[in-house]
Order: C-alpha cells, then sequence, then structure tokens
C-alpha cells in the first residue's frame, strides 16, 4: 500500500475510511469501533440510536444503573495505593519518594480524577487508552479519528480535538506553533484563520455545529510512518516513530487545509492500553454497556408497545344500533351526570380496547429483561439497594452481597495491576526527576516514621557538632554523642509530626529506588499479613520462657517455620526469636504491656 503525498491527505483518507470501514470478527459479525462507542455511549446516556428522540417515546434506562454500580463496586481511590520500603538499601530516597507522592505529587496531578475516569472508561467501552504527559492522560475513545481497529496500539492512530483560541494558546509551552518543531504556522495566524464552527461527532465534514467563539480543529497524530512527513523528503521507505499535531481550516476557495503545529520523533512506550475484558480479534474488549445492548433494546421495545397498549385502554370508544343517537348527542362535549335518551330496544356499548392481561404480560417480560440484566452485570437486589424480603436472615444476605462482589473484585484486580505497570513506568520516575532538582514540602509524619527520621537526623547532627568542635580546637567530649543524638531527638519530636522535609539537588543522583507498590491489595494484603505477625507477637510475648523451652524441642522449631511459611511469612524475618534470651523476650513482653 502506498502512502499518500502528505500527512493532511493521510489523515483525511484515513478519517474517512474509519467512518465507514468494518472488519470481520466472526464469519457473521463484522464490527466498526466508531459506530460501537457510540452506541455504547447513546444507550448508556438514554439516547435511541436510531429515530427521533423527542421524548415521545418511552426509553427505560437499564445499562446506567448498572453501570453506575460497577464504577463504585470496582472504584481505585488514592488511599488503596500503598507505596512501602521493604528493605534499608535505598530507604531514604524511597520515604521521600513515599512522602512527596502522598503529600504533594497526588494533590498537584489529581491522581483521584484520572483513576475515577481511566475506570468509567474501561467499565463503559471495554478499554482505556492512557497517554504519558505531565500527569497520566484518559485518552476519550469518542474523538479517535483512526486507528488500527484490530489492535488499538498495532499501528498509527489520531485523535481529533477542537481547542478554544486561549486553549490553543496555552500550547505554545510545550512548543507548538515553533518552527523549531516542525511548524509550518504560528498559532495566532492560525487562530485568525478559525471559523465558528464544530463538526458533529462521528460525523466529520458532513454536518456540524455552530459556536458562539471560534473553535480549531486540530488532530494529534502518533505511530509509525514514513519519514517523509517527518522531513518533507521522498524517503517513504523508511518508517519511524512519529508524533504530528495538525490543524484544519477552510480557505477562501472554500478548501480544507491543512497546516502542522509540531512534529518530532517521538520514543515508544508514551500510550498504554487496558481493557478488563478482552475480544480477540477487534480493539476493543466487551464492554459494560455491550454486554447489556439486547437488555436495553428490548425493553424500550417492551416499554413503547406497552405505552401503546396503554394509550389505547386509556380511550372509550363506544357503539350503538341507535343509528340517531350520534346526531342528538356529543358524548365528547357532555358534562358528568348529564341524561341522554336511547331509542326503545336500542343500546349502547364500549368498545373493548387492551385488556389488563396483555398489559402484565408486557410487564412480565420487562422484568425479565431487567433480571437478565442484573445477572450479566453482577447487579443483584442487595449491591443495588434494594431492600431484602422480610425474614431474610442476615448473615445469608451478607453472604449474597459477599458473593456479588466477587466479579468485581477480580475485575477491580486486573485494573489494579494496569495501575501499578503506570506507577512503575511513568509516576515514580517522575517523581524521582522532580525529587533530585531539589525540593522542599511540607510532610505529615506518623509515629514510625517520626522515630526513623529522628534518628537518622539526630545521628547526622551529632556527628556533624563534633567534627565542628575538633576542627575548631574544642574538646570533641564535651558532649557525648549520645547525648547530642538524644538532644536533638527531643528537640525535633517537639515540633510536632508536621515538618518540612527538603531534598537538594542530585543529592540522590546515584541511588537506587526500593520501593514496592500495592494497589488496593493485589500485589500483597497488607491488613492480612499486619494481622498475622500481631497474633505471632501476642503468641510469644504470652508466655515467653515457655516459648523459648518449646523452641528446644526436636521439631519444635521446623513446626515454627512451617506455621509462618504456611501463613505467607518469610521464616528467615523471625529467625532469631527463637534464639533471643528468655529475660531479654520477658521484658520485651512487660514493656509491651505497660505501653
Amino acid at each position: 500500500m502506498t502512502h499518500p503525498p502528505s500527512i493532511y491527505d493521510y489523515i483525511t483518507g484515513e478519517e474517512a475510511n474509519f467512518s465507514a470501514d468494518e472488519i470481520q470478527v466472526y464469519d457473521n459479525y463484522s464490527w466498526n469501533l466508531q459506530n460501537y462507542v457510540q452506541m455504547s455511549l447513546q444507550l448508556k446516556h438514554g439516547v435511541f440510536t436510531t429515530g427521533a428522540n423527542n421524548y415521545l417515546r418511552p426509553f427505560k434506562k437499564v445499562i446506567e444503573p448498572i453501570l453506575n454500580l460497577r464504577y463504585r463496586a470496582e472504584d481505585i481511590e488514592l488511599k488503596d495505593v500503598v507505596l512501602y520500603v521493604e528493605n534499608d538499601n535505598g530507604r531514604v530516597l524511597s520515604f521521600l519518594i513515599k512522602k512527596y507522592h502522598d503529600e504533594v505529587y497526588v494533590k498537584e496531578h489529581d491522581l483521584d480524577s484520572f483513576f475515577d475516569e481511566a475506570g468509567e472508561e474501561n467499565i463503559n467501552l471495554g478499554g482505556v487508552l492512557v497517554q504519558k504527559g505531565q500527569v497520566p492522560e484518559v485518552m476519550p475513545l469518542q474523538f479517535l479519528a483512526f486507528c488500527d481497529q484490530t489492535d488499538i496500539l498495532g499501528g498509527p492512530l489520531g485523535f481529533k480535538y477542537y481547542f478554544s483560541p486561549d486553549k490553543l494558546r496555552e500550547k505554545v509551552k510545550a512548543g507548538w506553533g515553533n518552527i523549531n518543531n516542525g511548524a509550518t504556522i504560528t498559532i495566532d495566524e492560525l487562530i485568525v484563520l478559525a471559523e465558528l464552527v464544530k463538526d458533529v461527532a462521528g460525523d466529520a465534514g458532513n454536518r456540524t455545529n455552530r459556536t458562539p467563539g471560534k473553535n480549531i480543529e486540530v488532530y494529534i497524530v502518533r505511530g509509525s510512518l514514513p519519514e517523509h512527513y517527518l522531513e518533507d523528503n521522498d524517503n517513504m521507505e523508511n518508517y519511524y516513530n512519529q508524533l504530528h499535531i495538525v490543524a484544519f481550516y477552510t480557505d477562501k476557495e472554500n478548501n480544507r487545509t491543512g497546516v502542522t503545529l509540531y512534529r518530532k520523533k517521538e520514543q515508544s512506550g508514551t500510550l498504554k492500553f487496558f481493557t478488563s475484558q478482552k475480544m480477540r480479534g477487534r480493539a476493543l474488549g466487551q464492554g459494560g454497556a455491550e454486554s447489556l445492548f439486547h437488555e436495553q433494546i428490548w425493553t424500550n421495545f417492551l416499554e413503547i408497545h406497552k405505552t401503546n397498549l396503554l394509550e389505547s385502554a386509556s380511550k372509550v370508544p363506544l357503539y350503538t344500533d341507535d343509528d340517531a343517537y350520534s346526531n342528538r348527542n356529543r358524548i365528547i362535549d357532555m358534562e358528568n351526570l348529564e341524561i341522554t335518551t336511547i331509542a326503545e330496544g336500542k343500546f349502547i356499548r364500549q368498545v373493548p380496547t387492551a385488556a389488563p392481561v396483555n398489559i402484565q404480560l408486557f410487564e412480565r417480560s420487562i422484568s425479565e429483561w431487567f433480571s437478565h440484566a442484573q445477572i450479566l452485570g453482577s447487579a443483584g437486589d442487595p449491591l443495588l439497594g434494594v431492600q431484602p424480603p422480610s425474614g431474610t436472615p442476615f448473615r445469608l444476605q451478607e453472604r449474597v452481597v459477599r458473593e456479588g462482589k466477587g466479579i468485581h473484585e477480580y475485575r477491580r484486580g486486573k485494573f489494579a495491576k494496569f495501575v501499578e505497570e503506570i506507577y512503575r513506568d511513568w509516576i515514580i520516575p517522575d517523581i524521582r526527576n522532580k525529587i533530585l532538582k531539589g525540593k522542599k514540602f511540607l510532610a505529615t509524619l506518623d509515629s514510625e516514621e517520626m522515630q526513623w527520621v529522628s534518628e537518622r537526623l539526630a545521628e547526622n547532627q551529632a556527628i556533624r557538632i563534633q567534627a565542628e568542635q575538633i576542627l575548631s580546637g574544642e574538646d570533641a567530649q564535651f558532649e557525648s554523642k549520645e547525648t547530642l543524638v538524644q538532644k536533638f531527638k527531643g528537640e525535633f519530636i517537639k515540633k510536632g509530626n508536621k515538618q518540612f522535609l527538603e531534598i537538594l539537588r542530585d543529592e540522590f543522583r546515584d541511588v537506587e529506588i526500593k520501593l514496592s507498590i500495592n494497589i488496593a491489595g493485589k500485589q500483597k494484603d497488607l491488613a492480612d499479613l499486619t494481622d498475622k505477625v500481631t497474633n505471632i507477637f501476642k503468641f510469644i510475648f504470652a508466655n515467653p520462657q515457655g516459648f523459648q523451652q518449646v523452641m528446644q524441642i526436636p521439631g519444635m522449631s521446623k513446626a515454627f517455620s512451617d506455621i509462618l511459611e504456611f501463613s505467607g511469612l518469610n521464616p528467615v524475618d523471625f529467625s532469631s526469636m527463637p534464639r533471643l534470651p528468655v529475660a531479654s523476650a520477658e521484658r520485651s513482653a512487660k514493656e509491651t504491656a505497660n505501653v
């Protein structure tokens, strides 16, 4: 396949193909990503995909309440992200990264909103595309202009956005409109050429929405493309990973004209894709909305026909064999309790309309479809907050809720692994780079952190003071090192648990990060491990002398190691316990009891 002569022709052609082309997923099933995304969002928001949306047809939402349940049940919040140090190597840098993340980074970069947006996009559409930047950014699939519909990261892809003049000017800081970055026009020149319209989403160039202010049509295209697009040469054979930011405007001859705002080579790894439910052969997995398409469509079908029945039943047509009756009387104009006459031997009766039993059949079918939707969405009545039937045992209800959450916890665990990947590849290296430039920030320390920080600062302070005494000719033993340490620790603790932490520029450049990440308990159940360790200490401190004696019995020490191993703990971490002096263990037990 030969590529178009310019990046502008390439974008125009790919966008047109993306709207029209369908891929074959199964023998009798073809699929178009753009149509799929639009249908998913329309049905979620209560909008018919065909016919008029004038509120004259009933639309009973099935998808939205079940998706709302999934948002809550599969959500990952900042409190679910635990950064912790597992060993002493690089502990200082790891500690500072953790505190800077908890106290500063998450607030400056609004990571909580990112988690929400990424989770909802994946649940809605069966996948989420995330872009690396100053903060990880969700690329809305609704704005996709083109991509490989069989594998979203399998080829070049483009997103289409509209920028107001002010928003576009903000991109000057990112290098847009700079000739040194491959731009063919400045941002101010482009704004002059902009129009007061936007294309309708998913209908490029065919229909437009007029807007009160100017909007600039911008495409962000990235992927492996011919060198010609980057260097303006004749090389269409060699391909490089590139980033192009292109805008279009309509010239005086009414031609759609493209200009470049930015183009550069780009490193791989700037995009990540995740889906919690893969469907091989197409770019997106099965979304939460898609899994309920049938239930939503058939519920609407039944609701529309039930409404027609109700409309029919609300009418009271009459019939009579008195031919002259309708000439003498207009029932529609009668007052209540008005008396009329009918010819002798004649009758007047009501025409039978929709029977209640027919309406009940529709209602039962609607209920069955919704029950099926609940099964598909793992949204049982207890999880939706529906009151259980009277007499339901509490333990049974609790078990039903716990079992109902199982599939949500499974999907949540998958998403947690994706968040961990983003942390390891993007967020922690970004924090490290910021810290190496030098930072000073206010942090809140817990009791363990206060103890750990005060000990290290006191040790350094004592050594510094003694060195100054030696260099000044003073007696270095004027105050012992232990005295200086205790004095500084006391002064440090008096300041409270809110302390300013300062990192000097390049202070930790050659220090390795030794930081572990635990997202939503997926990597390690810290609470469960804490309970196990606490129980072990309670067992030992309850009878330290007896514990020591038991450990002297052949085979018991190995049995104790087996208990630790089966609990998921490392016996090596507790290897010194059986060998502790009894007096020391008893003293530790008493100290613990006093605390």
